[in-house]
C-alpha cells in the first residue's frame, strides 16, 4: 500500500527505501511494551507540574477539589452523547438504568463480535443511541487520586468504552461520528479520534487536531509524525531526539519513528533491517509509520478496522474485496459497496473469492434479462458460494426483493424464501409464503411470533435441540429466567440486553437461546427476537 505524500519538505528517502526485513521476535520486551497507542497514553500522560492544582485535601468537602469534573450548564456529556435518540432505537432514555457505569463498562467490552446479524445490529444501536448518562455511584473523576485511591471512573470512559468497541466492530466511521458530536478535550478519546482518521487516510486533518496548540495533544510519538507530515522535518527530528534522550518513546515507536524520519540515511548505511518486536496488538500509528517506510503489514491479519485502508482506489482489486467482505460481514459497510466491487470488473483468476464474484455477476445478468428459469439457476448457483463467504443476510438484503418477484418455482423459490425470511421484510414473506413443509411453516409461524403448533414440533424434521428452543421461547408469555426477571425488575434493563446479547454470542446451547430470546421479547425486543431465532435456523453457524 502505498503511503499518502506529505503536503511539503518530503524526505526522498520515503520512495526509495524499498522493502525492510522485519524480525518478529517473541522475547521479554513484547509483554513490557504492548503497542498499544492507549496503553503508552496512560503510562505517559503528561502531569501536572507542581503547584498547577491544590493538593487535595483529606477531610472536609475539600476533598471533592479535582474529583468532581466541572463543565458548562449546556455543554454535551460524553456519557449521554449519542446519533440518535433513544425512541428511534425502540429504547427508553433510561435504558441503563441503575446498573452501575463501571459494571456497563465491563460488559459493553465483553459484546461479542463474531454474532448473528440481529445481534450486532442491536449491539450498534446501544453503542450509539443517545441514552441518558449511566449510574455512577462514586464521584465522576478527571483522573486525580484521593487518599491514594482513584475517586471513580473518568467522565470519558463510558464513552471510550463504546468507541472501542465499535473499532472492534470495524465500525469505525460510526465511532467518528459519535466523537464528532462531541469534539472531545479528553485525551484518550482525541487520541482515539487519531487513529481512526489514520484508518481513514484523514491524516491532513487528524495532524491539525494534534498540532492544535489551544489543546496540547498528550501522545508524543503522535506529535512528531504530524510535525513530519505537515513538514517540519527539522522540528520532528529535534523531538525525536529529546524524546530518545528522555526514553519516553519506549522500544517500539523510537525506533519506528527514527526510520520514518531519517530514510536517506538507514538506506545509505546499509540498515534495512528494522530489529523491533512487533506485539499483537499493531497500533494505527505503528501501521502507518511500517507502511511509510516501506515494510506494509497486510490488514488480513489485523483486527477488521484495519480493512477500512484497502478500500482505497490505489489498492488492488482482490484485496478490495476480501476488505469489503470482512465489512460487510461485521456490519461496518452497506452491502451495495460490495456489490458494486463485485461488479466491478471481470474475475481475474478462479477459486475462491473469484467464484463467488463470477457467480453474483451471473445472478445479476439473470435478473436484468428477466427469464424465471435463468434467474433460479443463478440463484442456486450462487447461494453456496453466498453461504461459504457468511454473506446471507446481506445478499438477501440486495436481492431477496427482486428473486420473490421473478415468478421461480420449485427448489429456486424455496431458497428465495429463505432469503426473504433473512430480510427485514421476513413477517410479510411469512405471509405470502406460509409453506408447505412442516419446517417451512414453522419458519413462517415464528416469523409472524407465533407459538408453533403441536402438530408442527411432532414432525420428525423439526426434533432437532435447536428447533424446540425456539419453539420454546415464542411460547406466550415468553418463560423468561428468574435472574433476569429480577434484573428487570431492579430497574437494570441495559445490564440485562448487555448479559443476552453476550451469552446468545458465545453459545450454541439451546438452553441460552431459549432464555435470551424469551428476554428480549419480554423486554419488548420482539424484532431482534424473531430475527435472532431466524437466523439461528438458516445460518450455517453463530456469526
Amino acid at each position: 500500500m502505498a503511503p499518502s505524500l506529505p503536503a511539503s519538505g518530503k524526505r526522498p528517502g520515503w520512495l526509495r527505501i524499498g522493502a525492510l526485513a522485519l524480525t518478529l521476535a517473541a522475547g521479554p520486551a513484547s509483554a513490557q511494551d504492548p503497542l498499544s497507542a492507549i496503553d503508552w497514553l496512560r503510562e505517559n500522560m503528561v502531569r501536572p507540574e507542581a503547584g498547577a492544582h491544590p493538593v487535595t485535601p483529606s477531610t472536609g468537602d475539600a476533598w471533592l477539589l479535582g474529583v468532581i469534573t466541572t463543565r458548562p450548564i449546556d455543554a454535551t456529556r460524553p456519557e449521554s452523547v449519542g446519533l440518535f435518540s433513544a425512541a428511534r432505537a425502540g429504547l427508553p432514555r433510561s435504558f441503563w438504568g441503575t446498573t452501575a457505569d463501571t459494571e456497563l463498562l465491563v460488559l459493553i467490552s465483553a459484546l461479542p463480535v463474531d454474532t448473528l446479524p440481529a445481534l450486532r445490529d442491536l449491539s450498534y444501536r446501544l453503542l450509539l443511541a443517545e441514552f441518558d448518562a449511566p449510574h455512577s455511584p462514586q464521584p465522576v473523576s478527571n483522573g486525580q487520586e484521593v487518599n491514594g485511591m482513584q475517586a471513580g471512573p473518568r467522565s470519558a470512559d463510558f464513552m471510550a468504552a463504546r468507541i472501542d468497541k465499535l473499532m472492534d466492530f470495524g465500525a469505525i466511521d460510526q465511532a467518528a461520528a459519535l466523537l464528532d458530536t462531541l469534539d472531545p478535550d479528553d485525551s484518550e478519546l482525541r487520541l482515539r479520534r487519531f487513529e481512526i482518521a489514520l484508518l481513514l487516510e484523514q491524516e491532513q486533518s487528524a495532524c491539525a487536531s494534534v498540532r492544535d496548540t489551544a489543546r496540547p495533544f498528550r501522545f508524543e510519538p503522535a506529535v512528531i509524525f504530524c510535525q513530519a507530515r505537515q513538514g517540519d522535518w527539522a522540528g520532528a527530528q529535534e523531538a525525536l531526539e529529546r524524546a530518545m534522550q528522555a526514553g519516553t518513546l519506549g522500544p517500539v515507536y523510537g525506533p519506528l519513528l527514527e526510520r520514518f524520519l531519517d530514510a536517506d540515511d538507514h538506506l545509505h548505511n546499509g540498515d534495512g533491517a528494522l530489529d523491533t518486536i512487533l506485539p499483537p496488538r499493531l497500533s494505527p500509528l505503528a501501521w502507518r509509520l511500517l507502511e511509510a517506510i516501506g515494510a506494509p503489514v497486510a490488514t488480513h491479519g489485523l483486527p477488521v478496522a484495519f480493512a477500512h485502508a484497502d478500500l482505497r482506489g490505489t489498492i488492488g482489486w482482490r484485496a478490495q474485496l476480501e476488505a469489503a467482505e470482512r465489512l460487510v460481514r461485521s456490519g461496518a459497510l452497506p452491502p451495495n459497496h460490495l456489490l458494486g466491487l463485485y461488479t466491478e470488473r471481470s474475475a481475474a483468476a478462479s477459486g475462491g473469492i473469484w467464484e463467488r464474484v463470477r457467480a453474483v455477476q451471473r445472478l445479476e445478468r439473470a435478473l436484468a434479462g428477466g427469464d424465471a428459469e435463468a434467474i433460479g439457476a443463478a440463484l442456486l448457483d450462487t447461494w453456496p458460494q453466498i453461504v461459504e463467504g457468511e454473506l446471507e443476510v446481506a445478499f438477501a438484503s440486495l436481492y431477496a426483493e427482486a428473486l420473490l418477484e421473478a415468478g421461480l418455482s420449485g427448489a429456486a423459490l424455496e431458497q428465495a424464501v429463505i432469503a426473504g425470511l433473512l430480510t427485514d421484510n421476513y413477517e410479510q414473506v411469512a405471509l405470502d409464503h406460509p409453506g408447505e413443509t412442516a419446517q417451512s411453516q414453522f419458519l413462517a409461524t415464528i416469523a409472524r411470533g407465533m407459538p408453533p403448533s403441536e402438530a408442527m414440533q411432532s414432525d420428525e424434521a423439526l426434533r432437532d435441540p435447536l428447533w424446540a428452543a425456539v419453539a420454546e421461547a415464542f411460547v406466550n408469555p415468553p418463560p423468561v429466567p428468574e435472574g433476569a426477571q429480577a434484573r428487570l425488575v431492579e430497574g437494570r434493563v441495559g445490564e440485562e440486553v448487555l448479559l443476552t446479547l453476550i451469552s446468545l454470542g458465545r453459545t450454541s446451547d439451546p438452553r441460552v437461546l431459549t432464555d435470551g430470546l424469551a428476554t428480549l421479547r419480554h423486554i419488548g425486543l420482539e424484532d431482534v427476537a424473531r430475527r435472532t431465532a431466524l437466523q439461528s435456523l438458516l445460518l450455517e453457524r453463530r456469526g
